[in-house]
């Protein structure tokens, strides 16, 4: 008969290191910066603080964009270059790739060593290059028809134009995220945020420099934040090579798509990409709508609220989740689903009750924020009016949004990316749905809230839903095949035969 393992910590010891705080941390001495391995509770505060110092900077970049261009046509282009680049990005890389990539690599380390998991990253990385040049090659050419008859159709030749030239300079953009996304992705499977957080940081600070251009030589105009755009990409991906080689990471160049790590990967990418697809449309739509709406400053009017709602559902969901998935994907991936259970309870609190403060502060401090940081140069009073208009329905979104991003990751942690997807497709009827509705019940300038309560109700339902999957179906089925339970249970049969 064999004897039972030796017990390992009490829950509640578990429980303080997943969600401690160490001020040595911190401070110099002992191991680099870039080696250390942080708690949820301090990779949040990491990525909190590279949050703000990225919002904070983006006021900047904000005051400063309204000053020179306003809600003129000249922002109006630029804004909706945007979409495009951010899109192909969002698609193939961003979070599709990081929330498919930790719980793999995790996995992959466990089973097959060091050597094998940083193999498996360059063929990642490989891959992702070779996908998004032709994704860029693509988009470049279908650029001037998806501008003209999907993105702005109701804007002036001119301003389409411009939109199209703008569009096809930040296409380049989606190049040096994708790579750099697989570099966050690979140090955050290791639980180091630091440079990654840094990474955040930074990137206004190429898009502020491409404005001071713009101020020293007007003539630049548009085509300065343009260009800032791209430095700040490329400053994001330097900034997190040192932390990549203190892991000892070793690239090859090596090409393999059969690959059993990389079949994993793209199985949960794919429902992903889909889901991230299906998500895009949603602001290519609202800005169509918007495109038709009377008030010609309502598309510059809603980037800005946005701009704002951007910042808590940053903290309160983005950094949460960032720091939280890797340790929701090793409890995953041991079979831990109590432990995983707990964690989920406590980040998901936590959020809550933020995002409703955070949503409170939106409402009552809004319409004063706008007007000292954005009501300066050529952003007048109707313009501070038509933003705090979209705010107060950002407000309204914050506390679905902010849950809805947590319960995916859980999810992705458990390496289901089919009900996320499912999930997609019924917020997206409801965002849709929803436009619809309040765009014809509203009129004139109070058009524009349309658009973030069309984000509620998608944030609703998709919570609601998400709520609904894990509680009831998924963790129930798991928690019966915890290996702490059946450790438990081994212990305690083992004992009752002693008897």
């Amino acid at each position: 008969m064999s004897v039972p393992s030796k017990p390992g910590p009490p829950e509640n010891s578990r429980l303080r290191r997943t969600f401690g705080f160490r001020l040595k941390h911190f401070l110099p001495g002992g191991e680099a910066f870039s080696l250390r391995r942080f708690s949820i509770t301090e990779a949040a505060l990491l990525l909190i603080v590279a949050y703000l110092t990225s919002r904070g900077l983006g006021v900047v970049r904000q005051t400063l964009l309204n000053m020179l261009f306003g809600t003129g046509p000249e922002a109006n282009a630029y804004y909706a270059a945007a979409y495009l680049p951010e899109t192909l990005f969002d698609l193939v890389a961003g979070g599709a790739l990081v929330h498919a990539f930790i719980p793999v690599f995790l996995s992959y380390e466990k089973d097959h060593g060091q050597r094998e998991v940083w193999r498996l990253t360059s063929l990642v990385f490989n891959v992702m290059l070779v996908a998004l040049t032709l994704l860029v090659l693509v988009g470049e050419f279908l650029t001037p028809a998806f501008v003209y008859h999907w993105l702005v159709p109701g804007y002036a030749p001119a301003e389409q134009e411009m939109t199209v030239v703008l569009t096809r300079i930040l296409l380049l953009q989606p190049l040096f995220l994708g790579l750099g996304t697989v570099i966050t992705a690979a140090l955050n499977s290791k639980r180091q945020f630091l440079l990654p957080a840094v990474s955040i940081a930074v990137y206004n600070v190429g898009v502020i420099a491409g404005l001071s251009v713009s101020f020293l030589l007007p003539g630049v105009g548009i085509y300065g934040p343009t260009g800032g755009i791209l430095l700040a990409v490329a400053l994001q991906v330097l900034v997190m090579l040192p932390a990549l080689l203190k892991q000892e990471a070793r690239y090859s160049f090596t090409w393999d798509l059969k690959h059993p790590g990389l079949r994993e990967i793209l199985r949960l990418l794919v429902p992903n990409m889909l889901a991230v697809a299906l998500t895009a449309c949603a602001p290519i739509i609202d800005t169509a709508f918007i495109s038709y709406m009377s008030d010609s400053a309502s598309l510059a009017a809603q980037r800005n609220a946005y701009m704002l709602f951007a910042l808590p559902l940053a903290l309160v969901a983005q950094a949460v989740g960032q720091a939280a998935l890797p340790r929701l994907a090793s409890l995953a991936t041991a079979r831990k689903y109590v432990r995983l259970r707990q964690t989920l309870l406590k980040v998901l609190g936590t959020s809550l009750v933020f995002s409703i403060l955070s949503a409170l502060a939106l409402y009552l401090f809004g319409k004063p924020g706008i007007h000292v940081l954005f009501q300066h140069g050529a952003f007048d009073s109707h313009s501070a009016y038509v933003t705090d208009v979209a705010l107060l329905g950002y407000a309204l979104a914050l506390p679905g949004q902010a849950a809805a991003s947590l319960l995916i990751l859980t999810f992705y942690a458990l390496k289901n990316a089919l009900v996320p997807f499912c999930t997609t497709i019924v917020a997206f009827l409801a965002h849709l749905g929803a436009l619809v509705f309040f765009v014809r019940i509203l009129t004139g300038s109070s058009q524009i809230i349309a658009v973030p309560l069309a984000l509620a109700a998608d944030g609703i339902a998709s919570t609601l839903l998400l709520s609904a999957l894990l509680w009831l179906v998924f963790l129930p089925a798991r928690v019966r095949n915890d290996l702490s339970l059946q450790r438990l249970a081994r212990k305690r049969a083992y004992q009752k035969s002693l008897l």
